[in-house]
């Protein structure tokens, strides 16, 4: 049997199935059948009542700087995020209308909140590290010499 589970259902929801539930007693008609809704965990998002939470890979350099990142939606078709310069790890980010939409309204919908996740560079060129170096002399630290 195919079920038609509504836009936006939260977990535990009930969906009512008109006619498929036990067979009437003296030929009357079937009840119905009630499923209880269970979500699975997505890998990309969680979700709170309506509104959605994502993390954002951001290079370190953007988040200094300045820039944009992509951020994923459930329509599949990423949402341009505006990175402000100094942007902290873990700084959270609204992008309204980008959540869950509300039963039976697909026109309203919940928010979509996006958390920084500053991306720390793996290896550096050796060009890069003598970047990294001058930085830390300008700001008054000790660049580590051993690597």
């Amino acid at each position: 049997m195919d079920v038609r589970i509504p836009a936006g259902v939260g977990d535990g929801s009930r969906v009512r199935v008109s006619g498929e539930g036990e067979h009437g007693v003296g030929g009357a008609a079937s009840g119905d059948l009630y499923l209880r809704v269970r979500l699975a965990s997505h890998p990309v998002f969680e979700r709170k009542g309506r509104d959605l939470y994502a993390k954002v890979p951001v290079l370190v350099t953007t988040a200094v700087l300045g820039g944009e990142a992509e951020v994923q939606t459930l329509a599949g078709k990423p949402a341009r995020l505006r990175i402000p310069s100094m942007t902290q790890n873990g700084q959270v980010f609204r992008l309204k209308g980008f959540g869950m939409p509300a039963v039976g309204k697909t026109n309203e919908r919940g928010d979509l909140y996006a958390r920084v996740d500053v991306q720390m560079p793996t290896q550096l060129s050796s060009e890069e590290r003598a970047h990294y170096e001058a930085l830390a002399k300008l700001s008054g630290g000790a660049a580590n010499s051993a690597a």
